[in-house]
C-alpha cells in the first residue's frame, strides 16, 4: 500500500456490546463502529457543537462526513438514543 493511501478493506470487526452495533432500522443497513483518535480539544469542540445544536456526537460527525461528500441519508441524522420518562435523553450519564 502506498504512503498516504487508506485501506478500506472489508475486514469484519467484532461488535462491542449489543447497544452500539446492529441493524439500522431506517435503511436496514448494519451499523458498525468506527474509531479515530483526535486531539482532546477537537473532541471537546465536537461535543460542544452537539450540545449547542441539541445533537449527539454521532450526528455532528455524520453531518461533517456529509459535508465532505460522503453519502449520508437524512434518516441517519436522527438521534436514535432512547428517551427517559422525564424527557431527557441519552445514556451518557448526564442528568
Amino acid at each position: 500500500m502506498a504512503a498516504g493511501s487508506i485501506n478500506m478493506g472489508t475486514r469484519k470487526q467484532p461488535a462491542r456490546g449489543s447497544s452500539g452495533a446492529g441493524e439500522n432500522r431506517a435503511s436496514g443497513e448494519k451499523e458498525v463502529p468506527i474509531q479515530v483518535m483526535v486531539p482532546e480539544a477537537v473532541r471537546r469542540q465536537v461535543a460542544l457543537m452537539g450540545a449547542d445544536r441539541g445533537e449527539n456526537i454521532r450526528t455532528v460527525v455524520l453531518r461533517g462526513l456529509r459535508a465532505i461528500g460522503i453519502d449520508i441519508p437524512e434518516s441517519e441524522l436522527a438521534d436514535r438514543r432512547g428517551r427517559r420518562r422525564n424527557g431527557k435523553g441519552g445514556s451518557d450519564g448526564a442528568q
